[in-house]
C-alpha cells in the first residue's frame, strides 16, 4: 500500500521533476523532448509525470517563470544606489534578450514559452506587481491591476515578437532591436521625456556589464540553479 505524501512532500517531488525537465530542455531543446523521454530521464513511468503535470506546456510554464525570477535576482546585483525600480524592469528585459541571443536552447524555451498564453499570464501576473511597484515608487502613480497586467503582457508579447524575427532568419539590427525594446517598455510604463532619456542612458552604460552578467546567468541556468 502506497504511503500518502503531505502537500509539502508532493511539492518537493514536483520541484525535483521540474529540475530534471529543465536540464533536459537546456540540453536537447524543448521541441525535441517528449513526456516519455522526460520520464525516462527521471527514471520513472510516464504515468508518474502525468500525475504531476498536465503535459509538456505546463512544465515549460514553470521553467519560464523560474528563469525570469532567476534573471531578476541577477539584475539585483547590477543595480547601483539611486537606481529606480523601472530601471530594474528595463535591465531584466534586456538581460533576457541577451541570454536568448547568446544561447539558442534557452532562446527556444522563451520562444515557445511566450507563445503560450498560460506562460505569458504566469510571468505577467508576477511582473504586474513589479511594474506596480516601479510606477508607484518612481512616479507616485497608481495603476489598476488589469491595466498593469495588460501592459506587462504586451511587454512579453513584444519580446516574443523580437525573438521570432531573429529565429526566422530575417536578419536584424541588434542595436535597433534593443532601442525598440526600451521604447516599448517605456511606453508600457507611460514614461516619456527626461525620465525616459535618463533610463535609456543608464541602460546603455550597462551594456558591457549586461554582457558579462549574461554569461554568468547562462552558466547558472545550465547547471539548473533556478529558484
Amino acid at each position: 500500500m502506497a504511503i500518502a505524501r503531505t502537500p509539502e512532500q508532493e511539492q518537493i517531488v514536483k520541484d525535483n521533476l521540474t529540475a530534471i525537465c529543465a536540464e533536459v530542455f537546456f540540453r536537447d531543446g524543448y521541441s525535441k523532448v517528449t513526456m516519455k523521454s522526460l520520464a525516462d530521464e527521471a527514471g520513472c513511468t510516464t504515468g508518474k509525470f502525468y500525475s504531476n503535470f498536465s503535459g509538456k506546456p505546463e512544465i515549460l510554464n514553470i521553467v519560464i517563470e523560474k528563469l525570469v525570477r532567476s534573471n531578476y535576482l541577477a539584475v539585483d546585483k547590477m543595480l547601483k544606489k539611486g537606481d529606480t525600480a523601472t530601471i530594474k524592469i528595463m535591465l531584466l528585459f534586456v538581460l533576457q534578450y541577451e541570454i536568448c541571443r547568446v544561447n539558442e536552447k534557452i532562446g527556444e524555451l522563451f520562444y515557445y514559452g511566450y507563445e503560450d498564453t498560460e506562460a505569458v499570464l504566469s510571468v505577467a501576473g508576477w511582473l504586474k506587481e513589479e511594474l506596480a511597484a516601479a510606477l508607484t515608487a518612481d512616479y507616485g502613480r497608481k495603476e489598476a491591476d488589469n491595466d498593469l497586467l495588460f501592459r506587462s503582457m504586451m511587454c512579453l508579447k513584444n519580446f516574443h515578437a523580437i525573438i521570432i524575427r531573429e529565429r526566422k532568419g530575417f536578419g536584424y539590427d541588434e542595436d535597433r532591436q534593443l532601442k525598440d525594446m526600451m521604447n516599448m517598455l517605456l511606453d508600457a510604463c507611460g514614461i516619456a521625456g527626461k525620465d525616459a532619456d535618463a533610463i535609456r542612458t543608464r541602460v546603455e552604460k550597462e551594456r558591457e556589464t549586461l554582457r558579462d552578467t549574461t554569461y554568468n546567468v547562462i552558466i547558472n541556468i545550465l547547471q539548473t540553479r533556478l529558484i
